[in-house]
C-alpha cells in the first residue's frame, strides 16, 4: 500500500474517500492526513474542497489533466457569462427589477385592518 501511496496520481477512489474522511469525520487536519498518507497537503486539501461541494462523485475523478481542463472550462465558462451579462446590462437589455414596498405586521396602510 506504501507504494500505491507514493504514486499520488494511482491512489484508488476508495483509498481517496478514507483520507477524506479522516479530515472529514475523524477530525484530522490536512497536514496531518498529508503527513500520514505520504501526499502532499495541498492535494489533499484539494480533495476535501472537490469532495465538499461534488460529493462521492469527486471520489471518482482520478486524472489530474482532466480536472484541470475541467476547471478551465468552468472558469472560461463563468467568464463568458459575465461579460455577456455585463454587456445585456450597458445595452439596456435587461430592466431592472421592480421595487416592492414591504409592509410591517399590523401595518394599518392597504391591509384593511
Amino acid at each position: 500500500m506504501d507504494a500505491l501511496l507514493s504514486k499520488s496520481c494511482g491512489i484508488a477512489a476508495a483509498q481517496r474517500g478514507q483520507i477524506v474522511q479522516r479530515v472529514l469525520v475523524d477530525g484530522w487536519s490536512t497536514a496531518q492526513a498529508a503527513a500520514t498518507f505520504g501526499l502532499q497537503e495541498r492535494r489533499v486539501a484539494r480533495w476535501v474542497a472537490d469532495y465538499r461541494r461534488d460529493g462521492m462523485a469527486s471520489l471518482r475523478e482520478d486524472d489530474a489533466g482532466e480536472l484541470l481542463w475541467q476547471r478551465w472550462i468552468r472558469r472560461l465558462r463563468g467568464a463568458v457569462a459575465r461579460c455577456y451579462g455585463g454587456v445585456r446590462r450597458g445595452f439596456g437589455l435587461v430592466e431592472p427589477a421592480p421595487c416592492i414596498e414591504l409592509r410591517r405586521t399590523g401595518d394599518k396602510r392597504g391591509g384593511g385592518n
